[in-house]
This record gives structure tokens, sequence and C-alpha cells, in this order.
């Protein structure tokens, strides 16, 4: 979709007034069809892909890698060091997380570069921690983030992961978290009070 649009604006001539506008409409389907792939729905995200698609054709970017690179955003993705995730089978994850009864809370179905992985925090209602994992569907496994984390920084992760990329790898996502933690940890020795979660 991304080459068909570039393809487009390469026929797009404001001197040409009977098929300008025609190729002008071409090229944003297209641009818009790759935004809705690319953001897995029909919402401001796929509108705001498209929106970057055509402002770097209108740039003059037309190396189709370039264009793919500013539909997705790269130069603002995070650069949160990774955390490792060890991917299991359902029957492993309710084996080891099954004696944690609560409340599963999910945080997007979009995260992964399939855009199709869920992130959701599980924990007994009313606490203010609980476990944090990862699902992938299109290979039907799960990954624990975190055994032990607070509400508000999973909270804060996601505010700061919708801003950033919103297919972000759930190693990225626990990074922010862990940064966070580290962080907390710091201010709480130096004020020598523990903060509430």
């Amino acid at each position: 979709m991304v080459a068909l649009s570039r393809n487009a604006h390469r026929g797009v001539d404001q001197r040409d007034d009977i098929d300008y506008w025609y190729r002008l409409g071409q090229r944003n389907a297209y641009a818009h069809s790759a935004g809705i792939v690319i953001a897995h729905g029909v919402d401001s995200n796929a509108f705001a892909v498209s929106e970057r698609i055509t402002a770097a054709l209108t740039d003059g970017v037309s190396d189709v890698a370039e264009l793919r690179a500013a539909a997705l955003d790269v130069q603002h993705r995070s650069t949160e060091p990774e955390v490792e995730v060890i991917w299991i089978g359902p029957l492993q994850f309710h084996q080891q997380c099954n004696d944690l009864a609560g409340i599963d809370q999910d945080y997007g179905m979009r995260w992964g570069s399939n855009g199709d992985q869920r992130v959701s925090l599980r924990r007994p209602v009313g606490a203010h921690r609980g476990l944090l994992y990862v699902y992938d569907p299109t290979w039907d496994e799960y990954g624990v983030l975190s055994h032990d984390v607070s509400v508000a920084a999973v909270e804060a992760a996601f505010s700061r992961a919708v801003q950033t990329d919103i297919h972000m790898s759930a190693q990225s996502f626990a990074a922010i978290i862990a940064t966070q933690a580290v962080a907390r940890d710091q201010v709480e020795l130096a004020v020598g009070v523990v903060l509430e979660p």
C-alpha cells in the first residue's frame, strides 16, 4: 500500500487541472489504506499514519523503506533497552500463574511488531500490585513481564507507550516500567519514605 501510494504520487501533477485531483485522491486512498493496515483500525492512529505517509511524499521522499519508516514513525519509537521475555505455552503459564487469583485488566491489544499482542495486569480485587504479562495470539504464547508491579507504574508506562509507539514491543513496555521502578526507589531512598503505589 505504501508503494502504491508512492506510485500514485509520482503521477500527481498540479498543472494538470483534470487529472490532479484524481491522482491526489488515489494517492491518499492508498496512504489511508496503509494507515488502516498498520494501525489495525480506522481510528485516529490510522489517520496519523496516512498523514505521515502523504507528508513524506510531499517532502519528496520516494524510497519505500524511508516511507515505511515514516509511516511507522520510527524516529519517535522507544529507545528503552529491551527486557528479555521468556515465552511459554498456555498450559505452563496457567500452571505457574493460576495461583494468583484476581481480575485481569487489559492495557491494549496492539502491541508488538504484528500489532496483535495483549498486555494485561492480573491483581487481586483491591490490590495495588499484580502480575504483568503479555499474550501473543499468533503463537498462542504468554510472557511474564513482571511478577510484582504496581498499578501506578503500569498506568504511567501505558500512558508513555501510547504517546511514543502504538506497536511498542512488550519488552520495551517492561523496560519503561523497570526504569520507573529504579527512579522510584531512588526517590524513596532520598526522602526516606515509601511512596504510595
